[in-house]
């Protein structure tokens, strides 16, 4: 629980968790898909330039 504040850990409910949770859950998953496609993208390039 790195960067949980301690106020919230403290404080928060149950939906408050799950709606933080889902959340960061989502912005994982954009993360996830953009790192993939920059990936592909630098296949392709890599497979250009031989």
């Amino acid at each position: 629980m790195t960067d949980l504040r301690p106020e919230f850990i403290e404080h928060a409910s149950t939906d408050a968790i799950r709606t933080q949770y889902e959340r960061a859950q989502a912005q994982a998953d954009l993360w996830a898909d953009r790192t993939r496609d920059l990936f592909l993208l630098l296949c392709q390039r890599t497979n250009e330039e031989d």
